[in-house]
């Protein structure tokens, strides 16, 4: 994943924790990215620190693709500078280039922005990208507690919710970059936790900062039907690691190598962790 914009919100009240945001369907008036970076490092020892370690992320994909349908989790995302903690559809073939089209579509919880996250699709190609990110705000770290976010795809919609709460919403209707429309490609379900070159983005990495895990208490799946209802498909509990539905990531992603020993299973709870070594 890459930079991703997201949307404006409506007064929340939820599960676990207050949290307000405010709905906004997708129009021009993109998100610019301009909140400023939190905690970033900027004396030399902290760099000099910093650059001693090797860095390991992690990533969950299922081996299933899907064409349409809900997706939802509940999970404790993580936070720090420069890192990315995420869950996200992915057209697996999208990184090709040379003409191969790219589809995503995106949660991400970013280094600049400990209280909120942000939503985005991805469509065009990899050398020439149509992105259109918004930053969702809440009012408490999303480190800080669990909580539900759900994305639903469908040929004429996508939508994101927090909580039950819908705060944004695509329609192919009114979708000037024909993003919707552009979704024509099955997309694995996927998770992952890394650290962005992209420090504009994200901020600046810190080791000191370093590690941190997101935790995923539950993963379920709908399928969409022609009436434009959804109906279960599946629900995984993480009561053990199904390495028939579940793959690991095994890849460089920018500043860390993504590591499948980073994906775990401890106590009904999938973890997704971000670690470093001494090099």
């Amino acid at each position: 994943m890459k930079k991703i914009k997201l949307f404006s919100l409506l007064c929340l009240g939820l599960m676990l924790g207050s949290t307000s945001c405010s709905k906004d369907n997708d129009d021009d008036n993109d998100n610019q990215n301009n909140n400023k970076v939190v905690n970033n490092p900027t004396d030399e020892d902290d760099k000099e620190e910093t650059a001693k370690y090797r860095y390991f992320g992690a990533e969950l994909f299922s081996n299933e693709t899907f064409t349409y349908g809900k997706f939802e989790a509940k999970m404790k995302m993580a936070y720090a500078p420069g890192c990315i903690s995420s869950m996200f559809l992915y057209y697996n073939d999208s990184y090709k280039g040379n003409g191969e089209i790219w589809n995503e579509i995106d949660i991400e919880v970013i280094g600049k922005e400990p209280n909120g996250f942000q939503s985005n699709i991805i469509t065009g190609k990899k050398e020439s990208q149509v992105t259109t990110e918004k930053i969702h705000k809440i009012d408490s770290p999303v480190a800080d507690n669990f909580h539900i976010y759900t994305v639903e795809w469908t040929p004429d919609y996508v939508a994101w919710f927090l909580d039950g709460k819908e705060i944004r919403r695509s329609d192919a209707s009114n979708d000037t970059k024909k993003q919707v429309a552009a979704l024509v490609k099955p997309q694995s379900l996927r998770f992952n936790i890394w650290s962005s070159a992209s420090t504009a983005w994200v901020g600046t990495l810190s080791q000191k900062y370093i590690p941190i895990t997101q935790e995923i208490d539950y993963i379920k799946v709908y399928d969409y039907n022609e009436d434009g209802t959804f109906t279960e498909k599946w629900t995984d509990d993480f009561d053990s690691f199904n390495s028939s539905r579940w793959g690991r990531g095994n890849w460089q992603m920018e500043n860390v190598i993504e590591r499948p020993n980073n994906v775990v299973v401890e106590d009904g709870i999938l973890k997704l962790k971000l670690t470093k070594e001494l090099k």
